[in-house]
């Protein structure tokens, strides 16, 4: 039939070629070629431009810095709260939850 012999490419171009590529369909043809696997050292696609690593965005947290002054206004109030949390990477766990985790 038709439908057997069509290839499906539905969804955006940038899923079906990380995917690898979509064209070869459902495996039912015999005569299509596989790919090399790509080199570990070339992902398959691009990063970000600005991607920052765990470290990188933990480094920028400063356990002084005080809440900026614009904030100070009647609008931010209810949200506001003068001791802003740590990062939960630098809160350790309680007793319940590394019993829990293990």
């Amino acid at each position: 039939t038709m439908a057997e012999t069509q290839t499906l490419n539905f969804g955006p171009e940038w899923l079906r070629a990380l995917s690898g590529g979509g064209g070869s369909g459902g495996g039912g043809s015999s005569n299509a070629v596989a790919s090399p696997p790509l080199s570990p050292a070339l992902p398959k696609y691009k990063l970000a431009d600005y991607r920052y690593g765990r470290e990188e965005m933990l480094a920028l947290y400063v356990k002084d810095n005080k809440i900026p002054i614009d904030l100070h206004d009647k609008e931010f109030l209810p949200i506001l709260q003068e001791e802003p949390l740590p990062p939960l990477a630098l809160v350790s766990f309680t007793e319940e939850e590394q019993r829990a985790e293990s």
